[in-house]
């Protein structure tokens, strides 16, 4: 039965059910109708779907006129789970984030792993591109096609392959398909499959031994960044009462040609991989009496991070501003370019200030579409075009850049701002003298 799916992915003749359209699952299902496959996209948010319908994206780097050209066409999208059936290949693309005592949330994988369960039938592939624990993709589906009577990798095939979407990135996407994708299979045929379904959107697989490993791979890598941000972010503490420019000694040190790659401090961590990840691998090696004091230590941290950059910034305006004078806060997603807010640490430093003070703090963030998210109305907006006007920028008591979207005229900032502060670095030129970096 895997030659005749092969054949048919092979042909394009395969019908592709993505289940969650978010920053993962809608990039990957348009990654699939572009390659002239058919897609269907399920999803319980109902205000996400009408959007969908409309040809209007809630994500910043797909285009309306993007979406357009495959709504309707080859790409479909509904919440009507029981047309499952009718697709052949299953990607379940749900978040998983974790609960306020560090542990995995697994409510959205099986709530998805429910509707899956109704609507299994024979020949389908189901692949999990969730972040999650070792072995989490086999403990939720394995029992289920058991229990239905389903031999897998012979009538019914499983397979895992980490998301590798980084939000605001227009270099590297699976839409331009140049990011390469880790795969594996339960059984070699189902590796067959998996290796096929997505050689038609990457131009690099890399098959790795199980599917534990696979899993696995996407934590490594995210732990990765999570462990150096933290030392990074530790460092700049450091040089703060050492009287260290931080950046220069960055700098200075990566000039080594090897053993050294290169992080810098920032607000925080955000986003829903870095702030998250260590704690489902944590979580998992403390089922097996595994200590993993260091992973642990680095995600502390970092979650420490956006509360010591507020309370950094309280200090410092004390000294200069008024109580309720007005603060124009420059980026409010998690990470440069992008219009993320999941995790963000800007979003969780306005709250903190918010919360200590009574400065009135206005956001500008081009890039964030406030009306998709309901949090943000408690906070008041400006348009960007407000930023080229001297006059307007010199209203605020102080500007507080937080994330360093390329749209912002930093030199203009400069030159017409009465105090400016910097959470991200983007005045590291020894040049701008007056800047306070946070």
């Amino acid at each position: 039965m895997h030659k005749e799916i092969i054949k048919k992915i092979k042909s394009k003749k395969v019908k592709i059910g993505v289940v969650g359209l978010g920053y993962i699952g809608l990039p990957i299902s348009l990654a699939f109708c572009q390659k002239k496959f058919q897609v269907v996209g399920f999803d319980k948010d109902k205000k996400r779907l009408n959007l969908l319908k409309k040809s209007v994206s809630y994500i910043g780097t797909i285009s309306n006129n993007f979406l357009k050209k495959f709504i309707n066409k080859n790409f479909f999208v509904t919440s009507d789970f029981s047309k499952l059936k009718k697709v052949d290949i299953i990607i379940i693309c749900v978040p998983t984030p974790i609960n306020k005592n560090k542990t995995p949330d697994l409510n959205y994988i099986k709530s998805a792993v429910i509707e899956i369960k109704k609507n299994l039938k024979v020949g389908q592939t189901i692949i999990s591109e969730c972040t999650t624990y070792p072995g989490n993709t086999e403990e939720f589906l394995i029992p289920l096609f058991k229990n239905k009577g389903f031999k897998i990798g012979k009538n019914i095939f499983l397979g895992y392959s980490p998301e590798r979407e980084d939000p605001g990135n227009k270099k590297y996407t699976i839409l331009k398909n140049n990011i390469p994708k880790v795969v594996s299979g339960f059984s070699e045929n189902c590796k067959k499959i998996l290796k096929q379904v997505y050689s038609q959107i990457s131009k690099k697989i890399y098959l790795v031994e199980n599917i534990k490993t696979a899993e696995f791979t996407k934590l490594f890598e995210n732990i990765y960044r999570s462990v150096n941000i933290g030392l990074v972010n530790e460092m700049k503490s450091v040089c703060s009462k050492l009287d260290i420019n931080v950046i220069d000694a960055i700098n200075a040190a990566k000039t080594k040609p090897f053993g050294f790659s290169p992080f810098y401090p920032g607000p925080g961590v955000g986003g829903h991989c870095i702030p998250v990840d260590p704690y489902y691998l944590s979580w998992r090696a403390d089922q097996f009496n595994l200590r993993t004091k260091f992973i642990k230590l680095a995600g502390q941290i970092n979650d420490n991070r956006p509360k010591e950059v507020a309370n950094n910034l309280i200090t410092n305006l004390k000294k200069k501003i008024k109580n309720k004078d007005k603060i124009l806060i420059l980026g409010i997603s998690y990470k440069k370019n992008s219009d993320d807010i999941r995790n963000s640490p800007p979003l969780q430093i306005c709250k903190h200030l918010n919360k200590k003070t009574k400065y009135r703090l206005i956001i500008c963030d081009p890039l964030v579409k406030v009306g998709v998210y309901n949090l943000l109305n408690r906070f008041k907006f400006k348009n960007i075009k407000n930023l080229k006007n001297k006059y307007f920028i010199k209203k605020f008591s102080a500007i507080i850049v937080m994330t360093d979207h390329d749209l912002f005229d930093y030199n203009f900032l400069y030159k017409n701002s009465k105090i400016l502060m910097d959470c991200t670095n983007v005045y590291s030129n020894k040049s701008f003298k007056k800047v306070i970096k946070v």
